[in-house]
């Protein structure tokens, strides 16, 4: 998935130099606007004290994010959230032992019954 923006000229491009990479099965044109749903997914693993492991799990309920692995050294968290949110998070996570980040980029989906125009 690659989110972007610039001029018509510039997005019909980039458009038909995608269309030329392989595999690639649609190309779909999402405007970023309230009609649109854009989101992320990432893992995030925290390596650390339980202390820090505690506070880990209690930060993650604010980001709505679920444990997917829980040890006594590690917790493994998943989140689905606006690119700025994760981004917070994962600043937030740093100094309670962030160990390693895995992001799907951006995905998008049209909001109601509309359904996205493929090109």
């Amino acid at each position: 998935t690659i989110a972007t923006s610039g001029t018509p000229q510039v997005l019909h491009q980039i458009r038909s130099q995608l269309g030329k990479l392989v595999p690639v099965h649609k190309v779909a044109d999402f405007p970023s606007n309230k009609k649109t749903l854009i989101r992320e997914m990432a893992l995030l693993k925290i390596v650390s004290s339980k202390t820090n492991l505690e506070k880990s799990k209690k930060l993650c309920k604010k980001y709505q994010a679920t444990v997917v692995d829980y040890t006594s050294k590690s917790i493994v968290l998943e989140i689905s959230a606006l690119k700025k949110e994760i981004d917070q998070l994962i600043k937030k996570l740093q100094p309670l032992g962030l160990a390693s980040v895995s992001r799907t980029g951006v995905v998008a989906m049209t909001k109601g019954s509309e359904v996205y125009k493929q090109i």
